[in-house]
């Protein structure tokens, strides 16, 4: 296998046998690691894997690899960290078109020197992807004011099991004709095919930032007072609530905090500050101060990366936003004694759980609390994943979780794209 991939991409395109642990995820070693750099270095690369039967992982840097449940084989991690250009740039227009290997720190810099970012911010920034991003569809806590992967991609180009490469969308903003199939491939991890090249709308940098923190007496308090942010005029970047979590000394980690951050015009995030502020401390606020600089930054920056951590167990709610109150709280009683962090995205609806895994967890009690979480917020038609977990965790259940009368639908889907089941075998939603 390993001259034949060779013969395909060449001395260069093969990751030394010393370097394939860093692709390492639940316990599993991949075969190989393949750096192609081209797309028809990918298609022959898949109709090779295909060919054998072998089983292809797409990834980037690695970032999103502890995603899901445990494989049913690893054979062939196609890494696509070579396929890392910018294709076309064009800053009147705020839209960019990159290939799926370049980092999102790269592409923030080149941006940057026009006054323009891509207001995506998931955690792994100065690692991860465009190609990684998409595939997850992952976001951070500007999902707020400019939604996820799905509201910034325009375009994809994108390689199928079989070799097949597929347009879907455009390059401009206002590309309405036909299916919108990019949204198809966006959180797909990469189980339909593999993304090689993404068009996205950007937005001017803002000409000022500010964060604004503030302290509760308790969980209730804190969640009423964000969501009557959330909810007024002031249209904040993002409104988070932390409880037990140190952000550098900016906020009390062990009192329920509030963070809002406010971007754009100056003389504007002046007046929604102000604004803000009053509507905080009208809701029991202690200790409400204004961040900026570089202290800003280095919390916006702990907050972004939560979820990024690599020693606790990441579950990630999706509710309702008037069940963040009820479900925060019960978290927070329950997992202060255990170090249980928590975050929640108020304007989206997303509550993150990290907890501590120590050499005496018992995973079996574990996922039993996991899942009796899990089923209290589907009776509120919620849902509960598991973003990172060990291998020992994902022996005892489905990190996904039930997907009712759309599992048969999506197996359709995968089998349609994917009859071979080639691509990122078992660790998808279904077994997808």
């Amino acid at each position: 296998m390993h001259d034949e991939l060779k013969h395909i991409v060449g001395e260069a395109g093969i990751l030394p046998e010393a370097q394939i642990a860093d692709y390492a995820f639940d316990g599993y070693v991949p075969k190989t690691v393949v750096l192609p750099a081209s797309v028809q270095e990918v298609q022959d690369v898949l109709r090779f894997a295909s060919k054998k039967t072998l089983s292809v992982i797409p990834a980037g840097t690695g970032t999103k690899l502890g995603i899901g449940n445990l494989p049913q084989k690893v054979d062939i991690v196609l890494a696509l960290t070579r396929l890392n250009r910018v294709v076309e740039y064009e800053p009147a227009d705020l839209t960019v078109t990159v290939e799926a290997g370049i980092r999102l720190a790269a592409l923030q810099t080149e941006l940057a020197e026009h006054r323009q970012f891509l207001p995506l911010d998931p955690p792994y920034s100065d690692r991860c992807t465009i190609g990684g991003i998409v595939s997850a569809n992952a976001s951070g806590p500007l999902r707020l004011r400019h939604g996820t992967a799905r509201n910034q991609v325009l375009g994809l180009r994108v390689v199928h099991a079989n070799g097949t490469v597929v347009k879907s969308g455009g390059k401009v903003v206002k590309n309405v004709a036909g299916y919108d199939l990019n949204k198809l491939y966006i959180g797909a991890f990469g189980t339909l095919g593999i993304v090689t090249e993404v068009t996205l709308k950007l937005s001017p940098i803002p000409g000022r930032e500010a964060i604004l923190t503030a302290g509760f007496e308790n969980v209730q308090d804190a969640v009423k007072a964000g969501l009557n942010v959330v909810g007024s005029q002031t249209l904040p970047m993002f409104v988070n609530f932390l409880s037990n979590f140190e952000t550098g000394g900016t906020t009390d980690g062990k009192r329920p905090t509030l963070i809002v951050g406010f971007g754009g015009d100056p003389k504007t995030v002046s007046w929604q500050l102000e604004r803000c502020e009053k509507t905080m401390e009208q809701n029991g606020a202690i200790g409400v101060t204004i961040i900026e600089g570089e202290p800003r930054r280095h919390l916006h920056v702990a907050v972004r990366e939560f979820a990024a951590s690599a020693e606790n167990v990441i579950a990630k709610l999706n509710l309702k936003r008037t069940d963040i109150a009820e479900f925060a709280a019960r978290v927070v009683a329950e997992g202060s004694d255990r170090g249980v962090q928590v975050m929640a995205l108020l304007g989206s609806g997303v509550l993150y759980l990290a907890v501590p895994v120590t050499p005496d967890t018992d995973f079996q009690v574990f996922a039993q609390h996991l899942t009796e979480l899990r089923q209290s917020a589907m009776q509120t038609r919620g849902n509960l994943i598991v973003e990172n977990a060990p291998p020992e965790l994902k022996q005892q259940m489905d990190v996904w979780g039930p997907l009712g009368d759309a599992a048969g639908l999506m197996k359709q889907v995968k089998v349609r794209f994917d009859p071979s089941g080639l691509l990122n075998p078992g660790r998808f939603v279904s077994s997808c």
